[in-house]
């Protein structure tokens, strides 16, 4: 198995060595767009050589696309024209070099007058056009090795960790704001990091967010294809910490279909469909030092998912469309691990099922107003349950985890969405405004830790039966809670001068949630052209604001000492943590429920609650992001370079503190009443500063985008839940953030190989994160063991490094010898190609065994999946 696995990989390598043979005749195809990206259909393209002759003319189709086949070599002229946009024009050379995939943007015509910046597509410089955006076609996508289907996973790379905010990267679907994304891959048109970073139209920063575009049908053919992608473990190496190796066996398939809608006299409506099923039978590695020596084994964590995206698009009259979407999605998980020191019985099962409604209505009211209204309704659920429901929960800190998770939660969430955006262009101006109102209706039940949780600092502290906490919850888990978040935003793109633009904009967020409301976020960015016009400078600064997140509110309505009880006793007996007593643990906690533990012999009698608040006045946490930076055109066709500056202040971030810790050198709080009061609060803060230098385009036969980014990253909280390590000191834990990775390259390419083969390659070299350096115990009586010895900072540790290189190599043979005809196309991907060990983050509790205490230094327990190898066939129609 290891020979043929090498074998593969010099199949690779010498694919990409390959000379490459000149060809006759070459294709032309590119992509029509508008303001915004927004697809033109029904362009004329025309082709016309330099040596003179007649051109060649077509037209581009409903998703803007068109396609010149049997070019003969030359140079030539493309042009673009469509009633009520400026004509776009650009050169092409074909050859023996393969002609990269176009992209024309025409310019609404009341702008024609401005004076072309440089040769390339775009006739007029735009603040908000910066050339370090990355764009990835779904065309691209489908070439590139991607890891389970996932048409994100290569976009993502290029986020930044600093500007994604509290709740994760914001995802942008058609214009809308969603909170996840799992779409089929087939139903994406493209899907775009960091383009405007500094619009007032989205809440976050460009690199913060993924703008993804669907597919619509066509109205002049039905389309279709099928895809079906498998692995199996026998085709993998073996994970770095596994006895045996841990049995896969995924299976994709997943379809589309589209074209005008049948039975309509009418050729102005059309569908499109798009559906995915994932069975994957997984086993992940335990790894884990027990009592009775180490423990390794797999365990099965099967994945079941189905998702289905449908679209219809219908023109009313030439100046209205109406789509309408619906997205289904039903996933559940079994035996999730928190830790890869989990035992079995600590898994938890997962469950979500998301039923999504929107429709959006455009209309050009004239050659230079465009408006929008979108609506949408989502109806999603989310639950969590522990395998083993009735045992306690055992934690030995960095050793193992037993007895049941103690989680049991669900969620339901019902979000209505209603805005109207509009574009409206004058003489040197390009207006853009919009108003945005969604009302959100959420219903949780949260009885985990009914059973209770003993902790232990050690494994030396479990086997003498005295650990240092237990917490346990009784009471009432059900609460119901809504807020309304609206915004407006008003933003003007200027054409001052030939080279110098500047961008103004200002919005204006509201949480119902939260009272304070003065939540302005100013924008501003210009753009200026240097000589020939291939150097652009560009700048931006911007505020940009985050939201309350509804766990927040959640745990604030539960754990209110009303609703739920929360009993927390340090330093309690074991495993009878309220003495001695017969015939089980009954809890006795007026007006609440009796809960009963089998194998238990204690009762629970009152002792101090404690409680989880909200601060009162609590403010939006909100980032300024600026940055300056020098693109590059490079030679003809779209290649730049870009240099860029970048710093992130952040600040009033969200956090968790206990404001009835004890004193600090006593077990006295201010309090007596109450045990912890656990307050999540807006005063913790951060910074991050970068450079970065990026390149995309096109390198003889190689599509290449790439970025390294040198940044340090410092906060005092990187997430809304982190408890400091002294409450009365919060600040104290200023520091690299948890996601502070110094150095980061990521380079992606699709290189076309002679006779038809595809080849790409994605590739990441990054350094580690940290990780914090903790006793392990309680030192400061607050019942959290996260203290640190004196002169330790938080995340002091250094992490393992990440190396990777992912393969594709694919062909695709047409069935017939006409344009359009059906074609089938298989690939084989390799993943982590060269079969690097890349670590888990190391565990830093000192009194791990995975610590050493001699060395100060942590160990991983986990490795992420070794060389694994994937086949896949689509057939296309």
């Amino acid at each position: 198995m290891k020979a043929r696995h090498l074998a593969m990989f010099f199949i690779f390598v010498l694919a990409f060595a390959l000379p490459v043979k000149g060809s006759k005749t070459g294709i032309v195809q590119g992509v029509v767009e508008g303001p915004g990206g927004t697809a033109l259909a029904t362009a004329e393209i025309s082709l016309t050589s330099k040596a003179g002759g007649e051109p060649l003319v077509t037209q581009s189709d409903d998703e803007g696309e068109f396609i010149f086949s049997n070019v003969p070599p030359g140079e030539y002229t493309l042009q673009a024209k469509l009633p009520g946009f400026q004509d776009g024009q650009l050169s092409v050379a074909v050859g023996s070099t393969a002609v990269p995939h176009l992209r024309v943007k025409l310019k609404v015509a009341e702008v024609s007058e401005k004076v072309t910046v440089s040769a390339s597509a775009a006739p007029v410089l735009l603040a908000e056009e910066n050339n370090n955006a990355f764009q990835l076609s779904g065309r691209v996508l489908m070439n590139m090795p991607s890891k389970d289907g996932d048409p994100l996973a290569i976009p993502s790379l290029f986020l930044d960790s600093s500007m994604v905010g509290a709740g994760g990267a914001k995802i942008i679907v058609d214009g809308v704001e969603v909170d996840n994304a799992d779409l089929p891959a087939s139903s994406i048109k493209d899907v775009v990091v960091n383009r405007n970073p500094f619009s007032a139209e989205f809440g976050r920063p460009g690199k913060g967010r993924l703008e993804i575009t669907t597919k619509k049908g066509v109205h002049g053919r039905y389309r279709g294809n099928a895809l079906v992608i498998y692995r199996t473990s026998d085709l993998y190496a073996r994970n770095a910490f596994a006895t045996s190796k841990p049995y896969e066996e995924r299976k994709l398939v997943e379809g589309q279909a589209d074209g005008p809608v049948p039975f309509l006299e009418s050729k102005s409506a059309t569908f499109f469909v798009s559906a995915r099923y994932r069975n994957f039978d997984d086993e992940t590695v335990i790894n884990a030092l027990t009592a009775t020596g180490p423990m390794i084994s797999n365990l099965g964590t099967p994945v079941d998912a189905t998702t289905l995206l449908g679209r219809f698009d219908m023109h009313i009259n030439k100046l209205h469309k109406v789509t309408l979407f619906y997205r289904f999605k039903d996933k559940s998980q079994d035996n999730v691990l928190a830790n890869n020191y989990d035992l079995p019985e600590h898994a938890t099962n997962a469950f979500n099922h998301t039923n999504e409604f929107r429709m959006q209505e455009t209309g050009n009211l004239s050659a230079n107003v465009l408006n929008q209204i979108r609506l949408g309704y989502k109806d999603e659920t989310d639950t969590t349950s522990s395998v083993v429901s009735n045992q306690p929960s055992i934690l030995v800190l960095g050793a193992f985890s037993s007895g049941g998770a103690q989680v049991n939660q669900a969620v339901t969430e019902r979000m209505a969405d209603l805005e109207d955006v509009a574009s409206v262009s004058r003489g040197m101006h390009l207006f853009r405004f919009g108003v945005g109102v969604k009302p959100r209706f959420f219903h949780a039940a949260e009885a985990s830790n009914f059973g209770g949780t003993f902790t232990f600092s050690s494994l030396t502290d479990f086997e003498n039966n005295t650990p240092f906490l237990f917490t346990q919850n009784t009471g009432n888990p059900t609460t119901s809670f809504s807020w309304t978040e609206n915004y407006t935003f008003f933003q003007d793109d200027i054409h001052l001068r030939r080279n110098l633009a500047l961008l103004v904009g200002i919005r204006q967020e509201f949480q119902s949630s939260m009272s304070y409301s003065q939540n302005l976020c100013p924008r501003a960015a210009f753009a200026y052209s240097l000589g020939d016009g291939h150097t652009v400078i560009r700048g931006g600064i911007g505020v940009f604001y985050d939201r309350e997140q509804a766990a927040m509110i959640e745990q604030s309505r539960l754990y209110n000492g009303i609703s739920i009880l929360e009993t927390v006793i340090p330093n309690p007996t074991y495993p009878n943590p309220f003495g001695p007593t017969a015939n089980g643990l009954v809890l006795q906690n007026s007006g609440y429920p009796s809960t009963y533990l089998p194998n238990s012999t204690v009762t629970v009698t009152q002792t101090l609650p404690s409680v989880t608040q909200i601060q009162p006045n609590l403010r939006a946490p909100y980032l300024i992001n600026g940055s300056v930076l020098a693109e590059r055109k490079m030679g003809r066709g779209d290649n730049y370079v870009t240099l860029e500056l970048a710093t992130v202040r952040g600040v009033d971030l969200f956090r968790m503190r206990d404001i009835n810790a004890p004193f600090p050198g006593t077990t006295v709080r201010p309090n007596p009443n109450f045990l912890n009061i656990n307050q999540f609060e807006s005063s913790a803060s951060s910074r991050a500063y970068s450079a970065s230098l990026s390149y995309r385009g096109q390198w003889r036969k190689l599509q290449i985008m790439g970025k390294y980014t040198l940044a340090r990253a410092l906060d005092s909280a990187s997430t809304f839940t982190s408890l400091p390590a002294n409450n009365y000191d919060a600040n104290a834990d200023w520091a690299r953030t948890d996601y502070d990775r110094r150095q980061q390259l990521n380079v992606v390419g699709v290189y076309a190989l002679p006779k038809g083969f595809i080849s790409s390659f994605v590739f990441n070299a990054w350094s580690g994160l940290p990780y914090n350096i903790t006793t392990g115990t309680d030192d400061n009586h607050d019942t959290v063991a996260n203290d640190r010895l004196p002169g330790v900072w938080r995340n002091s540790g250094r992490g393992p490094g990440y190396l990777n290189l992912d393969l594709r190599l694919s062909r695709k043979y047409r069935l017939a010898r006409r344009d359009k005809a059906p074609t089938v196309e298989w690939a084989v991907d390799a993943f982590n190609a060269l079969n690097h060990v890349n670590y888990q983050n190391f565990i830093g509790t000192m009194t791990s065994p995975f610590f050493d205490p001699l060395q100060f230094l942590g160990s991983a327990n986990a490795a992420k999946p070794p060389r694994q190898l994937q086949i896949s066939v689509r057939a296309s129609f």
